[in-house]
């Protein structure tokens, strides 16, 4: 069940993603993937001003994980040995600590991550130009002669009359309120727990109708891209 969760998930965000830039991945050159087995998401930062929004971001991400084939240690468990060990991992994580976590964790890697955007679905005013056609008519005279009775009384009538129209488009500035969709901007790297060598660091931003679809989005087209950068570093002559 879950897996099929996983891959509805998948297709949705396959369709949204579209709108947004592709994701950018970096890969360590020499990366063996398949060392890479057990890993951890230790760590994603909240954006600035929006606290939980880290943990969001990491337990959607953790799904994606587990779609391109890593096992994952559970975030209950990370989160609790993380406090055991009275280890802070908001800021920066020197090697040593990177060593000790993954001996704890088991893990032969952790991943580790940012928020660059975070926002939600919002309106806003705006000020539109709307174009209005305005038109003017042309008016000519029209000159009529008639003669009358045996007298040869001439008389002349001068009409005033529509002959034509003349075409103009003006701008009229309107308020208009427009609604803008959830944006959400994620950056991973995967650490070695060995080296503290970055294996794969990518980032990407999605759209979406609120910030948990936006959120799946750019988590999705992280770990796709990821994939696909690994198999080509897997098979360098395709």
């Amino acid at each position: 069940m879950n897996s099929l969760r996983i891959l509805v998930v998948l297709g949705v965000a396959a369709l949204a993603a579209c709108a947004t830039p592709a994701a950018v991945v970096f890969v360590s050159h020499g990366h063996d993937a398949s060392r890479v087995r057990r890993v951890a998401v230790l760590n994603i930062g909240d954006y600035l001003g929006v606290a939980g929004s880290g943990e969001i971001a990491a337990s959607s991400f953790e799904k994606y994980l587990m779609w391109a084939g890593y096992n994952l240690v559970e975030r209950r468990q990370v989160s609790q040995i993380l406090k055991e060990q009275s280890l802070d991992v908001s800021g920066s994580i020197d090697v040593s600590t990177i060593r000790s976590i993954g001996r704890i964790l088991g893990v032969d890697a952790l991943a580790l991550g940012n928020l660059t955007d975070f926002s939600n679905t919002r309106e806003h005013t705006v000020i539109v130009d709307v174009p209005q056609e305005q038109m003017d008519p042309i008016y000519g005279q029209v000159v009529t002669t008639q003669h009358t009775g045996d007298t040869q009384t001439t008389v002349t009538t001068i009409q005033n009359v529509v002959t034509g129209y003349n075409y103009s488009q003006t701008y009229r500035l309107v308020p208009e309120l427009q609604t803008f969709p959830a944006h959400v901007g994620l950056s991973v790297r995967l650490v070695d727990v060995q080296t503290g060598e970055v294996l794969w660091s990518a980032s990407a931003s999605s759209d979406g109708v609120d910030i948990t679809s936006a959120t799946e989005q750019s988590s999705s087209k992280i770990m796709q891209a990821v994939v696909k950068e690994l198999k080509k570093a897997a098979s360098p002559s395709l």
